[in-house]
């Protein structure tokens, strides 16, 4: 990758950005309590980077439970709002160096984009109230595509609405499936592992050890 060929940067949210997966594995474990259920931190390794759809299915196959399609994920949805907004809302909930790298490629005139796979009204929640919302040009969320990571059509949308090339985007993620999602949409990819991550970065283009490495590189 030429660093010179940059035109956009693509965040992925979750784990990226925000340090929201903690309380994600939380409003699961809570939400599932009436069913007798435990997400233990090896199994959420597996839901790190999925949609919301793609874990409330695999948690009734590999529970053996059998509640309506959506109802684990609503019930999720509104205790995991309630302990983000006591919690990681504001700018303490955001990942180390979050703030200054948006800041730095927004001082540069790069193009940044929000790629995520967590609802539209949580995403714009927590860049409203963290107060970086201003500096992305483009926010696309799963309610914004056909198909949740690891297709591509977040980074793809992103892509498209900058009437950029895949060669000229490179997309931050911290899990596998965020990874081959850019990939697939013939992005350069950067792997930022967080402590829930767990994953395979093989197909990542470069992996670091935080938002801060990220700065560092296009400094150079």
């Amino acid at each position: 990758m030429q660093k010179e060929n940059i035109k956009a940067i693509l965040f992925d949210l979750d784990g990226t950005l925000f340090r929201s997966e903690r309380y994600h594995l939380m409003a699961w474990n809570e939400a599932l309590k009436k069913f007798d259920i435990t997400v233990d931190p090896e199994i959420y390794h597996i839901y790190i980077g999925k949609s919301a759809k793609w874990i409330e299915a695999d948690i009734k196959n590999r529970y053996n439970k059998n509640f309506a399609d959506g109802e684990l994920i609503k019930e999720k949805d509104k205790i995991f709002q309630e302990l983000f907004k006591q919690k990681g809302w504001s700018a303490e909930g955001l990942m180390p160096f979050a703030r200054e790298s948006v800041e730095f490629f927004n001082n540069n005139s790069y193009l940044l984009s929000i790629c995520t796979n967590g609802s539209r009204e949580e995403t714009l929640l927590k860049l409203r109230n963290s107060g970086i919302e201003k500096y992305f040009d483009a926010v696309f969320t799963t309610d914004d595509v056909a198909s949740a990571k690891p297709a591509p059509d977040v980074y793809l949308a992103a892509i498209k609405k900058f009437g950029l090339n895949g060669n000229q985007c490179l997309a931050i993620d911290d899990t596998q499936s965020g990874i081959l999602s850019a990939k697939s949409a013939g992005a350069y990819c950067f792997a930022v592992p967080n402590e829930y991550s767990g994953q395979d970065f093989k197909e990542a283009d470069q992996i670091l050890n935080s938002l801060e490495d990220l700065i560092n590189f296009f400094k150079k």
